[in-house]
């Protein structure tokens, strides 16, 4: 059930980064499509053949995944789900949480402020029921030596007859200009967010941001 829920959230996380790259309309529409699209029965395939037995060659495990924007660690256990040029998804070891690090240009410019405000419209679009998580803050602060906005989002998300609680642990930042955004987001169900903040710990140390 939660792994399950935790796809529907790399997808959303996805349409977030785009929001943020290239305008809320019509990253926000590609979103719902992927959820629509997730939510629905694929039909069952045909058996594939079990193949031989053989040796398995041995496999370097990498240390850190990197993209035009951004170096990201991987501890242990962690895989990264997706990547492009601008966003990097990782996976963790128990599948029960991604986390979303990103940067690019931004266009039209916006601040830190205007990013948020972004991210909060799409999310409102895309789950109605979206507001600040019980107890939580919005600060400003900084990650990896970029100035932003941290906050939290909860929200119920919905797959297929399937609905759970989640939550989103949100940053995000620009540079001076505005020409550049700096995105981080977790994703999990709301229960799971302050075990899973602690577990992405050394991700956040260990960003490397090379857009300025």
């Amino acid at each position: 059930m939660i792994i399950a829920v935790v796809v529907v959230l790399v997808l959303v996380m996805a349409g977030v980064g785009t929001v943020l790259a290239m305008g809320f309309a019509r990253s926000g529409n590609q979103a719902a499509s992927d959820i629509k699209q997730l939510s629905s029965p694929s039909p069952a395939g045909s058996p594939s053949p079990v193949p031989s037995s053989s040796p398995t060659p041995a496999i370097s495990t990498p240390s850190s995944a990197s993209n035009a924007g951004l170096t990201v660690p991987l501890p242990d256990g962690w895989v990264v789900d997706s990547q492009d040029s601008e966003s990097i998804t990782l996976v963790s070891p128990s599948r029960t949480g991604s986390i979303t690090i990103a940067s690019g240009s931004s266009s039209p410019l916006q601040t830190a402020q205007q990013n948020k405000a972004t991210v909060d419209a799409f999310f409102k679009e895309q789950f109605p029921d979206t507001k600040s998580c019980t107890g939580s803050k919005t600060t400003t602060g900084s990650l990896n030596g970029v100035a932003g906005i941290s906050w939290e989002l909860c929200f119920t998300l919905t797959s297929g007859a399937q609905s759970v609680p989640a939550a989103a642990l949100l940053f995000v930042g620009s540079n001076p200009s505005g020409s550049v955004y700096y995105a981080m987001y977790m994703l999990t169900v709301a229960s799971n967010m302050p075990a899973f903040s602690k577990e992405c710990a050394p991700i956040l140390k260990g960003i490397q941001w090379k857009l300025k």
